[in-house]
């Protein structure tokens, strides 16, 4: 019995500064990520808030904005690791998660980031890289994106 209750706390423990290094990747020292839209706009995303769901813990819910050219939309979405892509990843030092991030708003210039963020350790810092597609609620846009640290 006393086995499977310290093992109970290094579960909780483990999952806890799990989901707080996470929190802190994906905050990013409250900087933007920058990439490109469409391979030629450039492309800011900001997280303002990053909290696990406490249903599944490997699930984060996210909250932000993007901006394209200076047109700003808030977001909310949610993060999810995927053991099976990062487990069939060559490089061991890879996580792969699963994200959507749905804007705000109902124009032609609002719609749903989709796709997958990769994060790799290294000596000096983790890369985080978001890379997927763009597509408005309307359907008649679709772009590729990517955003990284």
């Amino acid at each position: 019995m006393k086995n499977f209750f310290f093992f109970l706390i290094f579960a909780f423990t483990a999952s806890f500064f799990n989901a707080q290094n996470i929190k802190k990747k994906i905050t990013n020292n409250n900087e933007h990520f920058n990439g490109k839209i469409d391979n030629s706009e450039s492309l800011k995303v900001l997280f303002e808030s990053v909290s696990p769901e406490n249903a599944k813990p490997e699930t984060f819910k996210v909250s932000g904005y993007s901006d394209v050219e200076g047109t700003k939309a808030d977001f909310e979405g949610t993060i999810t690791f995927n053991p099976e892509k990062s487990k069939n990843f060559k490089d061991k030092s890879v996580k792969i998660y699963d994200f959507k991030l749905s804007e705000k708003g109902t124009g032609k210039h609002n719609g749903v980031f989709t796709g997958e963020l990769t994060v790799k350790k290294s000596s000096e810092k983790q890369q985080l890289k978001f890379e997927g597609t763009w597509a408005n609620y309307e359907n008649t846009l679709k772009f590729p994106f990517y955003f990284n640290n």
